[in-house]
């Protein structure tokens, strides 16, 4: 049997696709790319903003067509499928069964229970860490999930529903993954967790994130990130343990959301403007070459124009690398699903707009101080459509360079010759 897992969302969902993948292989399934070879059809599903969902939504009608062909069943799991319980096979009536964020061990038996004819949600209350195997779809960049779950409880914010409270991973464990990895030749590991800083809070006496991140600097891994950070869990005692540098790469995700102190109240956020960018000070005093990205919320219930102002202004003085702008949607099951959203839909897309804008002008002005220098890149992939190989630096600058396929996996000293909003480009050193 051949079985395609598509993906929606996250980092963290990448991985989960993977531990998915591994589970299969394990059964006997051969997992291919395309859901036309394939005899079953996995969807991991996000529901973050309303646009993920309707992307799921139009892709199974379009599995169904597909039908027509070839019989194959199509499964719905992940966050959409947990958030929308039992009612996920009404709203999506070409999905055979279900399943949620938990319980992918049992997955192999969901699809015999659904061959055998049987429509139904499998829907586990995610509260346990479950080890699984995993398929890495890259031999030298891995994910590693740190803590599942967040109990933060922002008011639009439906991953504690979707994923459950924090749920720390042993730090022994977490250690041990990397030094296997390590083993195995990985150039790079992401840690993982819906916010990382807040890792081992729920494990009394235990070690933190910062204890974390300085024991990870002893595994010989060239390149050891993270994401994603909450700023009312960001200790000064992370920065310091970031500052010591060794493989930790110098770049935090640090979502603000809002520059209104008024709207991030509503959110639940629990910080200030004020306090956030002292944050990002602290990080660039300690770090000087720190790259801090961000995600941003236009259109949130009740934001004025006032309110969205302060957000431009914001992004102007943080100099944020990157800023992933989303415009609200209700999500449900959350606080702010029960206010009115009364920002129109018009607003919030030009709210979107202006912001991208505002945010690319600041990523071109960076950028540019970059032409001249010569940066690491660990070249991930060649683009047929650029005919040009593109990597990371370690602040997670995306650089784009002529060079052979062969360099895919590791390590290139590039020279900057030039620059737009989204990306640097140059030259490999020396050529």
């Amino acid at each position: 049997m051949k079985a395609c897992i598509l993906t929606w969302g996250c980092q963290q969902n990448e991985h989960h696709s993977e531990e998915i993948a591994g589970v299969l292989r394990e059964a006997g399934y051969t997992v291919v790319d395309d859901p036309e070879d394939a005899d079953i059809v996995l969807l991991n599903t996000c529901m973050v903003r309303g646009r993920a969902e309707e992307k799921v939504i139009g892709r199974v009608g379009e599995l169904q067509r597909l039908r027509r062909t070839r019989p194959r069943l199509i499964g719905v799991g992940g966050c959409m499928a947990q958030g929308r319980g039992e009612g996920i096979l009404d709203l999506l009536p070409g999905a055979d069964f279900a399943f949620g964020t938990s319980g992918v061990a049992e997955l192999p038996a969901l699809i015999s229970r659904a061959q055998a004819g049987e429509r139904f949600a499998s829907l586990p209350s995610p509260n346990g860490l479950d080890r699984l195997p995993i398929a890495r779809r890259s031999p030298f960049q891995a994910y590693v999930t740190i803590a599942e779950g967040c109990s933060h409880g922002c008011a639009y914010c439906v991953v504690p529903r979707v994923r459950g409270p924090l749920r720390s991973r042993p730090m022994g464990e977490v250690l041990a993954e990397l030094a296997g990895l390590a083993r195995a030749g990985y150039q790079e590991a992401t840690l993982l967790g819906q916010n990382v800083d807040a890792y081992g809070r729920d494990l009394g006496d235990g070690p933190d994130f910062a204890a974390l991140l300085r024991a990870a600097t002893q595994i010989p891994i060239p390149r050891i990130r993270f994401t994603s950070s909450h700023p009312a869990y960001m200790s000064d005692d992370v920065i310091s343990a970031l500052a010591n540098g060794g493989n930790l790469c110098p770049h935090v995700h640090l979502a603000v959301q809002s520059g209104s102190d008024r709207v991030l109240q509503a959110m639940g956020r629990g910080y200030t403007r004020a306090r956030f960018l002292a944050l990002v000070h602290r990080l660039r005093e300690a770090i000087p070459e720190v790259n801090v990205t961000t995600d941003v919320i236009v259109g949130f219930p009740g934001e004025t124009e006032e309110d969205f102002a302060l957000t431009l202004s914001l992004i102007a003085e943080a100099r944020f690398g990157t800023v992933y702008v989303a415009a609200y949607s209700p999500r449900p099951g959350t606080r702010a699903a029960r206010l009115p959203d009364s920002v129109p839909a018009r607003v919030k897309a030009e709210r979107l707009a202006r912001a991208l804008d505002a945010s690319r002008q600041v990523a071109l002005s960076l950028h540019r101080a970059r032409v001249g220098t010569t940066v690491e890149v660990l070249v991930e992939a060649f683009l047929p459509a650029k005919g040009r190989l593109v990597g990371k630096t370690p602040d997670f600058r995306t650089v784009l360079f002529p060079g052979d396929r062969a360099m895919i996996g590791g390590l290139a000293m590039v020279t900057i010759e030039g620059a737009t909003a989204g990306a640097l480009h140059g030259r490999v050193e020396g050529e």
